[in-house]
């Protein structure tokens, strides 16, 4: 076995996964090339996987079997019955191998396998156990190496207890369904655990790097959630003066601000995900170099989503036409006049006195409105849930569906009110500068949401439990006036 850990050749017919398997496996949607076109791949083309930083497994892409019969026939020939020949038949087929050009990527196929540990054998779980598939694995059984069989595209595998019932007859029981196009961190650990069974000598390595691919999991989990989390605090927390005759200007100055912000989020997320250089992203996601190709502010784009966009984002607006200060910052409407202000508590009069003064002198404060940052909040979540579940060789195309969308969090009216109460907490003010100290109630806002979005896998947002955070903000909420 190699010094440098576990080589894997992965072989199998062609258009069977094996390119979309490894760039899966590897996190990286430029590995190789994949297309509906059958042997795509024609040579051998090799990539690790780290752990540490230390090379723990070198996967081999091969070329696809095309012809098993013919190989299987003339081993035959070469070597006696395959039960017999073993090995040294396909040594012999590889000295000569010059004689047999049709036959040249199958000897590509073989003189990697034969110089790896282990074999992953790919399976269209689609397709019915042909004699041309049994032909395949009688030529792998004699390169007498440990086999993985991986069936994939399971997800419309009607032929999965055929193949199962088939390597068990051959003693290989070391099946893995693994849908190469569906990231699933379940079955790629299941894959890990596999070789660890048969090379025990290896197991030490490939546990080091199942821990770690767990880890890098939770980190961008969590990485991805406090990214949306402080999205919605810098976007919920954004208000702006208008002056008399510049509310047009500042309205599309907001929305300008809000974009980019939501656009740097979804970078971000890509990043995270390693999905924010793929090709085909603006083909497969309505997200392309991390911009979402529907505008946020088309009043179409928020009732894609569900969202019940109101009268006043029907017509295109999306933004609070001002914010009632005096009330904690809860209504988005105008001002209800002098009664209203002079109803105002002391302490409000106090932390929003300058404001106060604005709105005296007829300035109104814009905001994003309450529907735009449902949108917002729905679309991040799915993109985080998206990536979070999708394997680097997929190429099918997605669309966010309103009937998809989950509830509203039942946190989201405290988030909103907290927010609006303090406008000093969003860098997207005019003014506002980075936010040195990290105040309870904006780190309560953030750790809430990002423990919704973490959602079941709970125990990642910390001891304290959604309830408690609540009641955590809704303290530091009555502290703010």
């Amino acid at each position: 076995m190699s010094a440098k850990g576990v080589r894997i050749a992965v072989v199998g017919h062609t258009n069977t996964g094996k390119t979309s398997l490894l760039r899966t496996l590897l996190r990286d949607s430029e590995f190789g090339e994949i297309s509906s076109r059958p042997g795509t791949t024609r040579h051998v083309e090799a990539a690790e996987i780290l752990a540490a930083g230390v090379p723990v497994i070198t996967l081999f892409d091969t070329p696809g079997l095309e012809d098993s019969m013919g190989l299987l026939s003339l081993l035959e020939e070469l070597g006696g019955r395959p039960q017999g020949a073993g090995i040294e038949s396909i040594r012999r087929f590889l000295a000569s191998a010059g004689d047999y050009p049709q036959l040249a990527q199958e000897a590509k196929v073989l003189r990697q396998l034969l110089a790896c540990d282990l074999m992953f054998y790919l399976v269209d779980a689609r397709e019915p156990l042909l004699g041309k598939y049994l032909d395949e694995l009688a030529i792998l059984a004699l390169a007498a190496r440990p086999v993985v069989p991986v069936l994939n595209f399971i997800e419309q595998g009607h032929y999965q207890d055929a193949w199962r019932r088939q390597f068990a007859r051959l003693g290989l029981h070391a099946v893995v369904a693994f849908d190469t196009v569906v990231y699933d961190r379940e079955g790629e650990k299941r894959l890990y655990q596999k070789i660890q069974t048969l090379l025990e000598p290896h197991y030490d390595s490939i546990q080091r790097l199942i821990d770690e691919r767990e880890q890098d999991w939770q980190q961008r989990r969590r990485g991805g959630a406090e990214h949306i989390a402080r999205l919605l605090v810098e976007v919920g927390a954004l208000r702006v003066r208008a002056d008399a005759g510049l509310q047009q200007q500042m309205a599309e100055q907001l929305q300008n601000r809000v974009r980019r912000a939501e656009n740097n989020c979804a970078r971000s997320l890509l990043a995270l995900f390693r999905f924010a250089d793929q090709k085909l992203t603006g083909e497969v996601l309505p997200v392309s170099n991390g911009l979402w190709t529907l505008d946020l502010f088309d009043p179409n784009t928020l009732k894609q989503l569900g969202v019940d966009v109101g009268a006043g984002a029907a017509k295109g607006a999306a933004i609070g036409a001002g914010i009632d200060l005096m009330v904690g910052g809860m209504s988005l409407g105008l001002a209800t006049g002098l009664g209203a202000l002079v109803g105002a508590t002391w302490g409000a009069a106090r932390r929003h006195g300058s404001d106060l003064a604005a709105r005296l002198r007829g300035h109104r404060f814009l905001c994003v409105d309450e529907p735009t940052l449902r949108a917002i909040w729905l679309r991040q979540r799915w993109l985080l849930e998206t990536l979070d579940t999708r394997g680097h060789a997929s190429q099918r195309a997605l669309a966010i569906k309103p009937e998809q969308m989950p509830a509203m969090p039942d946190a989201w009216p405290v988030w909103i009110k907290l927010l609006r109460a303090h406008p000093d907490w969003s860098t997207l003010s005019v003014g506002n500068g980075p936010i040195d100290s990290i105040e309870a109630g904006l780190q309560a806002a953030v750790r809430s949401a990002s423990s919704e979005l973490l959602q079941p896998d709970a125990g990642f947002s910390g001891p304290k439990t959604r309830s408690a955070l609540v009641r955590e903000m809704v303290m530091a909420l009555q502290g703010s006036g």
